[in-house]
């Protein structure tokens, strides 16, 4: 596959590293760089078919693939993409300048317009290892470079535990349809304020309402209490327009 490559110097110190070049590598389509499923891995690895990205996003280790489920049921998240850039930087080391490679884990778009580069390992320690620290000066320089903001996640990082289960059977029922004329049924009854998850259920079916609601906080129409065990209880609000102009994680 042929990549398009952006170099440009960078003479900078970066905790302690003197960094000369930076050179970032991205796919044409400025999608995912690299796929991840290869049958050889030791550790789990998924395909998650997104509804809200409408793309397969792939994920490895259990906090990539939290993060991915938390990604695809937060309102706060619009997009996201998996390995979406190769950053290769040339730096000094002990023995003279060498240069050092490594892809970030994923690239969020805020609802904010905040674009976000970011590395998740199982464990802080992680991160403190010789390859963890080096991975976050790298992961720092490629967000510099593209303007993104940089942060490091664990598993966890979603939430309390609560918060997680609630992520997980909503983002279960992504693809659940809902007619045109039901999301207009629900977007007015909560145009005029929070309601209750039971009562937004009933507005719109007898038997898959709950299962329509989860949907429609995917596709980011509804904005459900996560902090909370689900229940008929559960408030549900309207989620806020997106400010105008988004960026886009492919530009």
């Amino acid at each position: 596959m042929e990549l398009q490559t952006n170099r440009m110097p960078h003479p900078a110190t970066l905790e302690g590293a003197i960094v000369h070049k930076v050179v970032v590598v991205r796919a044409p389509d400025r999608d995912q760089l690299r796929g991840q499923i290869t049958g050889k891995k030791t550790i789990r690895t998924i395909c998650f078919p997104s509804k809200k990205t409408r793309r397969a996003r792939f994920g490895e280790g259990a906090a990539e693939i939290e993060r991915i489920e938390d990604e695809e049921v937060g309102c706060e998240f619009v997009d996201g993409i998996a390995q979406p850039c190769r950053v290769e930087a040339l730096m000094e080391t002990e023995t003279g300048p060498a240069w050092f490679v490594h892809i970030p884990d994923f690239a969020t778009l805020m609802s904010s317009g905040e674009r976000i580069l970011l590395d998740a390992k199982r464990n802080w320690s992680d991160f403190r290892s010789d390859l963890g620290r080096r991975q976050s000066v790298l992961g720092r320089l490629a967000a510099d470079a593209l303007g993104y903001r940089y942060e490091r996640i664990i598993l966890g990082s979603a939430g309390s535990e609560v918060r997680r289960r609630n992520v997980n059977e909503i983002q279960a029922c992504r693809f659940v349809n809902v007619p045109d004329h039901l999301v207009a049924r629900a977007s007015i009854a909560m145009s005029k304020g929070s309601i209750s998850l039971g009562n937004l259920a009933a507005l719109l079916h007898p038997i898959n309402g709950r299962s329509m609601a989860f949907a429609l906080m995917v596709r980011r129409i509804v904005e459900i209490d996560l902090e909370s065990p689900l229940g008929p209880r559960s408030e549900c609000r309207s989620v806020p327009p997106l400010p105008l102009a988004m960026p886009s994680l492919r530009r």
